[in-house]
């Protein structure tokens, strides 16, 4: 309600949240489809019991199974789901096991991330045994795994690390070659602009990019002052557009027209 008090939403507008299964309520459920919200990203990374103990993330896959239904209930028809290979204690079983569980309740879309272990800038990963860390070739063949069984399943892999449904927009993108990529991921949106809003939120515009205060004091004074809470920003050169043309395209489609981006640009 605060955001369309301040800006004027479309009434195609698609409005997505990224939600923890764990913390999601009933009176939740019904604000979200009261809202408008048409899409939601659910977290679930693995269904594997030791897995989720190992990192202190207990999750049913019934906890799941109910908030999928309660989102469907209010006429959320396009929900994803964040599965995670690389965790400590995963083994390729674990993670076809997870896929198996998790393609029952018949999401729309997958993501699939391998897990950053960076305790320097995450303090609580430092609770974590290392030695309980899949190497590299185990995180690939996690992540081969997983995406072979979601093909099983019947999603259709698309670019890098999404999986969709054939009918879904976005497995749709893909086949037409229309099929965009930003800080969220893979997407059907064709906007060159988007505007981050919240503290550390990245912006990007046609001209760069930008970034906001990451202190959430600072951001929040500048805000009520009036003043845009820019930390800091980047301004494109042509040829840092076309190179970045080029990169999205590898990402989307595995290959690129070069000549029709030099002409484009």
């Amino acid at each position: 309600s605060k955001l369309r008090s301040a800006f004027r939403f479309e009434a195609d507008a698609s409005i997505a949240v990224e939600i923890d299964p764990r913390t999601l309520t009933v009176p939740m459920i019904e604000a979200l489809g009261e809202s408008g919200v048409d899409r939601v990203s659910l977290g679930v990374q693995s269904f594997d019991p030791i897995v989720q103990a190992t990192i202190n993330r207990m999750q049913s896959f019934e906890q799941t199974e109910i908030a999928v239904s309660g989102l469907r209930s209010v006429g959320i028809s396009s929900i994803n789901f964040d599965l995670i290979y690389g965790l400590p204690n995963q083994t390729v079983q674990s993670c076809v096991e997870t896929v198996r569980l998790a393609a029952q309740l018949r999401p729309e879309r997958f993501a699939v991330f391998g897990y950053a272990h960076i305790p320097a800038f995450k303090k609580h990963q430092r609770l974590i045994d290392e030695a309980s860390l899949p190497d590299a070739k185990q995180r690939n063949e996690q992540a081969e795994a997983i995406a072979e069984e979601l093909v099983k399943a019947g999603y259709a892999r698309i670019g890098l690390d999404h999986f969709a449904l054939p009918d879904d927009q976005l497995a749709v993108a893909a086949r037409n070659g229309t099929m965009r990529r930003n800080f969220q991921g893979y997407t059907t949106d064709d906007c060159n602009t988007l505007i981050g809003l919240g503290a550390s939120a990245i912006g990007r515009l046609p001209s760069g990019y930008i970034q906001n205060h990451v202190p959430l004091g600072l951001y929040q004074e500048r805000v009520a002052s009036g003043i845009l809470p820019t930390a800091k920003g980047y301004l494109l050169t042509e040829e840092d557009k076309l190179r970045a043309k080029i990169i999205e395209r590898l990402m989307c489609d595995f290959e690129v027209d070069l000549g029709r981006l030099s002409k484009e640009s």
